[in-house]
């Protein structure tokens, strides 16, 4: 057991030698949330309307209950689905993207876009993700506020929307500095 032990410890030295604090942090991850909000209204627009837009909350639940309040936390977002379902045709909606909020202010972090690439009529947008973005120290809060922007030429009546949001969240906090 003596040999087992020495081992382990100079296993250990020779990790406090090299300067890895890797091996000393929690992870936290929600591979996939969604949310579905249905029936959302948009106002009819007058026309030469440009853009209209609309927010989303969207849940963390607990995933930074694991967390240390202390320790430095990495986050990154990685919007998997956007997907808009109207009840009329939204093809002239040449641009589109959905960014997150931060709580408290006005500054949004761009998450998804999309860019018409056909004239063909459809009541559905499918925004596609732009990669990870680091959320900051965002995954403490309990929810984000996703919105939803519009641009072209837009319905000429009041329609409805359902606004389909799927993401997934991982958060990295060091211990490193914590223990030592």
């Amino acid at each position: 057991m003596r040999t087992t032990s020495f081992r382990v410890l100079l296993l250990s030295a020779a990790l406090f030698a090299t300067g890895c604090d890797s091996l000393f942090f929690i992870e936290a991850e929600a591979e996939e949330i969604c949310k579905t909000e249905p029936d959302l209204s948009f106002p009819a627009a007058f026309p030469g309307t440009a853009s209209v837009q609309q927010s989303l909350t969207f849940p963390l639940g607990d995933l930074s209950a694991p967390l240390p309040e202390d320790a430095d936390v990495d986050t990154e977002l990685r919007l998997k689905e956007f997907e808009v379902t109207a009840d009329t045709d939204i093809s002239g909606i040449e641009r589109a993207s959905v960014s997150v909020r931060k709580p408290g202010s006005e500054d949004t972090i761009l998450i998804g876009e999309f860019r018409r690439a056909s004239s063909t009529p459809t009541n559905t947008l499918r925004l596609t993700g732009s990669g990870a973005v680091d959320l900051l120290d965002l995954a403490r809060e309990d929810e984000l506020e996703f919105i939803f922007d519009a641009r072209g030429s837009l319905p000429t009546r009041d329609w409805t929307a359902t606004l389909r949001a799927c993401a997934g969240i991982r958060a990295r906090a060091n211990y490193f500095d914590l223990v030592f």
